[in-house]
Parts: C-alpha cells; sequence; structure tokens
C-alpha cells in the first residue's frame, strides 16, 4: 500500500523508538517531528458529505500523538480539498436543554457523533497542551458553507490534507481518503423536479380560459447553470 510522507515519518519514529534503527531519508521533504497525525485502522467515520441547507460537512478520524520530547499547544487546523481550503466552523456538542445532549450532530438529516468519541474541544480553546507522549483519538466534525463542487459524483473517494499548527508555527499534516456522501443533494434536486412538475400541471390546467399561463419556476434557473 502507498503511503504518503507523513505516514512514513510517522512509521520510521515507531520502528526507531522500538529498537529497529531505520533512516528516514526517503525522497521527501520530513515534517517536522513533534505531532504525529494517524488513520484509525478498521471502520471508521471519515466522511464529506452535502448539508441539508448548504455547504459541506467534514467527519475525519484520527489519531494525535504528541512524539516531541517537549509539549506541544495545538492552536488550530485546516482542511485541503481538492477545490480548495475553505474556512471551516467547528460543530458545537448540543446543549444540555437539547434532546440531543451529550452529542454533536448536524442538522437533520446529517450524522450525529457521540460526544466522548468526538476530538473538537481540543480545538475549540484558543490553545490546548499536549504532553510528550500523550496521545488523542477520535473524529474531528467540522462544516463549511462551501459547497461540493458539482461535477463530484455522489461516493466519490477524494484525497483531503488535514494539517494541525502549534504555537511555534510548525504545519504536520496527513492526507486521508475520504468518501463523498451526496444523498441530501440528490434530495434537493428530487424535492425540486417535483416542485416543478406541480407547477407546470397548475400552469396548465387553469379554469379560467382568460388567465395568463404561470411561469414555470425553477426550470429556467437550472437551465443556467
Amino acid at each position: 500500500m502507498e503511503q504518503t510522507p507523513e505516514e512514513w515519518d510517522g512509521l520510521v519514529r515507531r520502528l526507531n523508538r522500538g529498537g529497529c534503527p531505520v533512516l528516514s531519508d526517503h525522497g521527501y521533504k520530513i515534517s517536522p517531528v513533534g505531532l504525529a497525525i494517524e488513520k484509525i485502522p478498521g471502520t471508521s467515520y471519515n466522511s464529506v458529505f452535502d448539508l441539508k441547507q448548504g455547504g459541506t460537512g467534514f467527519g475525519i478520524e484520527c489519531t494525535l500523538r504528541n512524539d516531541a520530547s517537549r509539549p506541544i499547544d495545538l492552536v488550530g487546523f485546516q482542511i485541503q480539498t481538492p477545490w480548495g481550503t475553505p474556512p471551516l466552523s467547528l460543530v458545537p456538542p448540543a446543549p444540555r436543554s437539547s434532546a440531543w445532549y451529550g452529542l454533536y450532530r448536524f442538522p437533520e438529516p446529517g450524522p450525529y457523533y457521540e460526544g466522548d468519541w468526538v476530538i473538537n474541544r481540543y480545538f475549540a480553546l484558543r490553545k490546548n497542551r499536549l504532553q510528550p507522549d500523550q496521545e488523542i483519538e477520535g473524529v474531528l466534525v467540522t462544516s463549511s458553507v462551501e459547497p461540493i463542487p458539482l461535477d463530484i459524483p455522489h461516493l466519490a473517494r477524494i484525497i483531503v490534507t488535514l494539517s494541525v499548527f502549534d504555537s511555534r508555527r510548525n504545519t504536520y499534516s496527513t492526507q486521508f481518503r475520504l468518501p463523498v456522501d451526496r444523498r441530501a443533494r440528490v434530495a434537493r434536486g428530487k424535492m425540486s423536479r417535483a416542485t416543478d412538475e406541480q407547477y407546470v400541471h397548475y400552469a396548465g390546467t387553469s379554469d379560467d380560459p382568460t388567465a395568463e399561463a404561470l411561469p414555470v419556476i425553477g426550470s429556467g434557473a437550472r437551465a443556467k447553470r
């Protein structure tokens, strides 16, 4: 299986710590030694999906581990997609007054996540410290107002890069292959077509012979896209 440079660097560090010396010179630029960002093997919650109200949701499951001999202060993150680097917002936990308390959830019909498995709290503060050898794992749940491009099909798999920044201006990055869930967009398209058909039926069956035909709302807008 082909590995990204960051994955190879993480493997080299683990082998060296375990007493198996391995050279890290593999022809790639080596990331700063410090924070390891690793995929969690097995079934994951990784996905990119359309939101019902518009925009994009992200769920990236990973492990963050401090491999440095000093503390690392996490100050931010970024997700780079094939269509750019969208501005992101962390999904907040449901409030105590909500029936969904204890969960992180997107608006219906979006997914939701158990609070103990969400790592958003490590980025919600201005700075969060990881001690040497400290490890956290879970899913990063975030959203963007920018939509997934129309030419990316349902169930496609795309490469995104998750970057985490520390207080010393170091950047640690790893690539993830995420499935694209476009069911919300498909549902919106079906709803729009059903609405157009209702307008066509109403405009063509007026009982008043002198009435002007009603415009077919929506069809012209789609034709211009």
